[in-house]
């Protein structure tokens, strides 16, 4: 489905944007999802749209990639979540700015008692037929093994030193975009780019990708030509 110029409000359906980084027929499905912004008053509306996604891409993994809560309250919406698409896929989870705001432990125990896994500062990995997908957080200190090395993260900045550090596919969210956009150029977004220099929608610097997500949210619930979206990354 082609999204909207215009949306105005959270009531539209997600869109589901396709990378792939394999052509392979059983390749991995991850879907990556960035900036709910759970919140009173819209987090019910939020969780169904993602859950109806994650439902809808058949995912082997759901990746949270921060900015999952903006108050307190919605802790335990975000426990339901996590448990709700748990119910499809592993979760594997990190941490933005505005979880430390409302406090990365409280947000990392919501997602834990939904049965998802926190990875933050640290790596796992998925086995996927016979490869390995190894997965790490921001903070993991290590490159693991893995036939497929990704990067969960939230906030771009992290390709500065990540696009060197061996991964091939680096996600991260933060930017919404800029929530507006007049036209592409050189795989930026502008004019958000003129103000942030991540403001991708995928860039490739040899065999590393990154893949900057639009978010699922916004405080002022207003784009241009920038859908509100989960991405679906084939590896």
């Amino acid at each position: 489905m082609t999204p909207r110029l215009l949306e105005l409000g959270l009531n539209g359906t997600l869109h589901m944007r396709e990378e792939r980084l394999s052509m392979r027929h059983d390749a991995c499905r991850l879907m990556y999802v960035s900036d709910i912004h759970l919140r009173r008053g819209r987090s019910e509306n939020l969780c169904r749209q993602v859950i109806e996604s994650a439902r809808l891409s058949s995912a082997d993994v759901v990746l949270l990639g921060g900015d999952l809560v903006d108050a307190a309250s919605e802790l335990e919406r975000l426990c339901d979540l996590v448990a709700a698409l748990r119910e499809q896929a592993p979760v594997l989870a990190v941490g933005g700015n505005h979880d430390i705001h409302v406090g990365i432990d409280r947000v990392r125990e919501a997602v834990e008692n939904g049965g998802g896994n926190w990875i933050h500062d640290d790596s796992t990995s998925v086995t996927h037929g016979a490869r390995i997908i190894a997965i790490s957080g921001p903070g993991a200190t290590s490159l693991p093994a893995g036939d497929v090395r990704v990067l969960c993260a939230h906030n771009p900045r992290v390709w500065k030193t990540a696009r060197h550090a061996g991964y091939d596919l680096v996600l991260a969210g933060h930017l919404h975009g800029c929530q507006l956009v007049a036209f592409e150029y050189r795989d930026r977004l502008f004019p958000g780019a003129i103000f942030y220099p991540y403001c991708y929608l995928t860039h490739q610097s040899g065999s590393t990708r990154l893949v900057v997500s639009r978010g699922v949210s916004d405080l002022v619930p207003v784009r241009w030509r920038c859908p509100r979206e989960v991405v679906l990354c084939y590896v």
